[in-house]
């Protein structure tokens, strides 16, 4: 007997529910939609490029036949090589036959804008100074400066942009 009473109760709990959802459904349908566009901000909330320009960037001289003239800075820690070769930093790469594979590393610091060249090639990196290319040591850090010219193996030449002062 208690049975089918209980079976009365879920289907009347059940019946409840789907008119219960019927009426929200319509009103769902018919009630008036109020105007929910967010203003939009005059600036990006979070930019993608930061505010000054504290990486450098190498502008090529002379020495490759490409279309790209200048190569921004992939980090303050990179090795400059003949493979680009991520896995070993070499993340920037020229591909001339005097060009060692790990051919130099140029290190930054953002807080006091110095920037260093080491040469950890075969074939050399020499950088201009009083008109003249000086070679560097072999495994010695040399602080290059904005404007300096730095030429690595034979012919590859480039210009250095980085942020702070000249030589």
């Amino acid at each position: 007997m208690n049975l089918p009473l209980i079976l009365w109760l879920v289907i009347i709990s059940l019946a409840t529910l789907a008119i219960l959802q019927a009426i929200y459904l319509l009103w769902l349908a018919f009630a008036p939609v109020k105007n929910r566009s967010l203003p939009q901000p005059a600036s990006p909330l979070m930019p993608t490029r930061p505010a000054t320009q504290r990486t450098g960037k190498m502008v090529i001289v002379s020495g490759l036949n490409t279309t790209t003239r200048e190569i921004q800075f992939p980090a303050n820690h990179f090795g400059v090589g003949r493979f680009y070769k991520p896995e070993e930093n070499i993340l920037v790469a020229f591909d001339e036959k005097s060009i060692s594979r790990r051919h130099a590393v140029i290190e930054g610091d953002d807080t006091t804008l110095e920037f260093y060249l080491i040469d950890a090639s075969t074939y050399g990196t020499s950088i201009q100074k009083a008109g003249q290319f000086e070679l560097l040591t072999p495994g010695q850090r040399e602080r290059v400066f904005n404007n300096d010219i730095v030429r690595f193996g034979d012919v590859v030449t480039v210009r250095l942009m980085l942020p702070g002062g000249a030589r």
